[in-house]
């Protein structure tokens, strides 16, 4: 007789008003891959911790026979593997992550096992970063910079206790409940330690892949055992994710194909339309060892230039425009198209435009950048009377040059403020060469 119960099955028999131990079970508010997730109230006073509100994580016990038990050579059975995970999150909160930046609140008879269940009550929080990114759609990169500070604060104290996170993705990451001014971690489930008993770091090792493999590292995606890079890696694609609003590789028909299209795509493809900092973080990054301690100060660098050094005790700035979850999932990645996500945003370029002139003698002469020229003291006043002839030219030239900076009027409607540089360098002068190349960037055609 089989007496494996799943747990759909349990979780369903759990009822509204019920007790466990000194928690009162509300309504049923979520479900994870381990557990299912309740709001709780205490039936006894917590003094201080009064004022909080809490959720439970409930798993079920297996009921196995004594003799299945007793056999330690068994395969353990999903219910098993998922009390056990509830257990080892408890253990992180208990002796490594109570108290730290990022960390929901724990509070004391959090867990327990009562009526064949395991559980654990934590601090409840509010929307999740995927939550936010279907409702409001993508979010600006100085908020995404920001987040990326706080949570690279949390990455780096648990990698300091030896900790890896391992499950990053947007939905294990959540808002506060009130001034949606702080990001918190949760969903310690699959954590792992890089540092073995003896002190060492854990050996380099292949074959199983571990994790959401939308959101995983590169190496991780090919089944390499995960280390402190990995997590940093996964940080900037739920970043990049919540700013283009899709992956690349989101949609591919199996982790293979995913993994291959994620090696395949180039970083420059990839942050074509964010600032390039987010394109040297993921470069350098890469580039860390399996046994490498990351740069935590540069990547704090980069988010601060991008924006992340506002007031932390603000609401996050989110897109101030409504979406659907379908409407959200419809912007998809543009890299193997002719067109970029760029040109995509751009709606209008005023006819007096000379971008469709430039790019033209662009691709018909390989000009030197004007701030080149004049630092070259070989270059002469003809080359330089050149330079001033309008881009539009109406003489029997074959050659067209191209206007100054300053002689340039682009009028760029509904455009991205990291877009805006990009397109006027391409208005500028033939120097956007360099840039059409790198972003894979059309100017939109005149009407």
């Amino acid at each position: 007789m089989n007496f494996t119960i799943t747990l759909t099955q349990i979780s369903d028999n759990v009822m509204e008003g019920s007790t466990l131990k000194t928690w009162l079970l509300g309504k049923k508010v979520g479900s994870g891959a381990c557990s299912d997730v309740y709001i709780v109230e205490s039936i006894i006073p917590l003094g201080s911790d009064a004022n909080r509100q809490y959720v439970m994580k409930l798993s079920p016990l297996p009921q196995l026979p004594a003799a299945k038990l007793k056999n330690k050579k068994r395969k353990k059975t999903q219910a098993e593997r998922n009390a056990d995970a509830l257990y080892a999150e408890h253990l992180l909160y208990k002796n490594h992550l109570r108290d730290q930046p990022g960390i929901p609140y724990v509070p004391l008879g959090a867990y327990g096992e009562d009526q064949g269940y395991r559980f654990l009550v934590i601090e409840r929080l509010g929307r999740t970063l995927e939550t936010v990114l279907q409702e409001q759609g993508p979010v600006p990169s100085h908020t995404a910079a920001r987040l990326g500070q706080e949570i690279l604060k949390t990455l780096e104290q648990m990698h300091i206790k030896n900790i890896l996170y391992v499950d990053v993705k947007p939905e294990n990451f959540m808002l506060d409940t009130e001034k949606e001014n702080k990001v918190y971690c949760v969903d310690f489930g699959i954590s792992d330690r890089y540092v073995t008993a003896t002190g060492k770091h854990k050996e380099y090792k292949e074959g199983t892949v571990v994790g959401t493999p939308t959101f995983l590292s590169l190496n991780c995606h090919n089944g390499v055992t995960s280390s402190r890079r990995d997590d940093i890696e996964s940080l900037l694609y739920v970043l990049i994710y919540l700013m283009r609003g899709d992956l690349p590789w989101q949609k591919a028909s199996s982790d293979v194909e995913g993994a291959k299209i994620k090696k395949t795509i180039s970083i420059d493809q990839l942050c074509a339309s964010l600032p390039r900092e987010w394109a040297a973080m993921l470069m350098s990054i890469r580039a860390c060892g399996f046994e490498d301690r990351p740069d935590y100060d540069f990547f704090v660098q980069q988010f601060l230039n991008l924006g992340g050094k506002k007031g932390l005790t603000t609401p996050f700035e989110w897109s101030t425009r409504k979406t659907s979850k379908l409407a959200a999932k419809q912007v998809q990645s543009q890299e193997y198209a002719t067109d970029s996500p760029v040109r995509k945003r751009v709606k209008n370029v005023d006819k007096e435009s000379t971008a469709p002139q430039a790019l033209v003698a662009a691709k018909t002469k390989k000009a030197v950048p004007f701030e080149k020229k004049r630092l070259n003291t070989r270059y002469s006043k003809a080359a330089a009377k050149k330079d001033a002839a309008p881009a539009h030219d109406t003489t029997s030239k074959t050659t067209k040059i191209h206007k100054k900076d300053e002689d340039i009027h682009v009028k760029v409607v509904d455009v991205l403020p990291q877009d805006r540089e990009v397109f006027k360098a391409i208005a500028s002068h033939a120097a956007a060469t360099a840039a059409v190349k790198r972003y894979n960037l059309r100017s939109a055609p005149r009407k």
